[in-house]
């Protein structure tokens, strides 16, 4: 299934997309790194959640805004989750890695 929002490109210069439309009653953040970051947003009434990497939530706001601006919008980003050091799982992989 194509996720709703696609990011490519530009798009990923500073998060990393983990997982898209997400259930959070299934999600299962082991193993994922510390610097996870929760975001749901709304696109015509129905809302949707994604897994994502990034070194601020400024960069994921700014991502999403920018893809969301005229058919959507974002409702929430929470950090929290993952239980793995960041630094032991990876660098947040850009579209430049």
């Amino acid at each position: 299934m194509t996720p709703i929002l696609e990011f490519a490109g530009k798009d990923k210069q500073k998060i990393q997309i983990l997982e898209q439309e997400l259930d959070l009653e299934k999600f299962d953040d082991k193993g994922l790194p510390a610097d996870t970051h929760i975001i749901t947003y709304e696109i015509k009434d129905k809302t949707f959640v994604d897994a994502v990497r990034a070194y601020t939530m400024v960069d994921i706001f700014d991502a999403y805004f920018d893809k969301l601006k005229d058919t959507g919008k974002v409702v929430s980003i929470q950090s929290g989750y993952g239980n793995v050091r960041p630094n032991l799982y990876g660098k947040i992989k850009t579209n430049d890695d």
